[in-house]
């Protein structure tokens, strides 16, 4: 089933019958951003040399990128309409799918994260969870962190950040989300909304060096990045990662 056993992640659909309702969970990287898409990788689309630069833009960066198409993406079930225009906010979903054994919408209440540092003058108190109808099951020694899409494009939601041992509990589905105020409309069915990026589990202990010199121990790292015009990082020291 796996071409590699060593590692895999499985996404179970928890409405089998439905399999063709619902988006399947994809690899990031058919989720770029389009603010990125379109975002030119030099000043003004110039590739001239400056002096022995280059003016490039955070579309060069191949750290950045990395962790846009990292891991894969949890989508929009279904079209979702929110309304935080007025209170007490609105969401909703067609009416079809209010009949399902368990309810693609919920919330918490705001006593529930009473201590979380939301902004309450950009979003409302209220936490919506939406059901995203996929659990997950990895490899064993493996967890999965789930995170708000990085640099998306810009959205009323933000999903609150987690980490499950999906090797031996089976992540139930439901994620939360902060909700911007002042929003009236609606979040597509197929929308990223929950970026996830397994990760073997080791045990860490963090070292202090005190003996550490930029000069000699950093400057050939720098000078070799730097004996191209760009991509020096992606070039030398940079390892692809793999999401199929």
């Amino acid at each position: 089933m796996f071409k590699n056993k060593k590692s895999y992640i499985k996404f179970n659909n928890t409405y089998p019958k439905l399999i063709d309702v619902f988006p399947e969970p994809e690899p990031a990287t058919k989720h770029i951003p389009e603010w990125y898409k379109k975002q030119p990788a030099y000043f003004d689309n110039d590739k001239s040399i400056y002096n022995g630069t280059q003016k490039l833009t955070v579309k060069k960066c191949t750290a950045f990128f990395d962790v846009i198409s990292s891991g894969y993406m949890f989508l929009s079930p279904c079209d979702i309409f929110i309304d935080t225009t007025v209170s007490p906010p609105i969401f909703d979903i067609p009416q079809q799918l209010k009949t399902l054994t368990n309810p693609l919408l919920g919330a918490h209440s705001a006593e529930q994260v009473s201590h979380y540092p939301i902004d309450l003058e950009k979003n409302i108190e209220t936490i919506l969870r939406i059901n995203m109808v996929w659990v997950i099951s990895t490899t064993p020694g493996t967890s999965c962190l789930f995170v708000d899409p990085q640099h998306k494009d810009k959205s009323p939601l933000k999903a609150i950040s987690a980490i499950i041992d999906t090797d031996v509990f089976y992540s139930d589905g439901n994620f939360s989300f902060i909700v911007e105020k002042n929003f009236k409309g609606i979040i597509k069915r197929g929308t990223p909304l929950v970026q996830i990026i397994p990760f073997k589990r080791e045990n860490w202990e963090h070292l202090i060096n005190t003996k550490f010199d930029i000069s000699k121990d950093l400057s050939p790292q720098r000078i070799k990045v730097r004996s191209i015009f760009n991509g020096g990082y992606k070039k030398y020291f940079w390892h692809k990662k793999e999401y199929k």
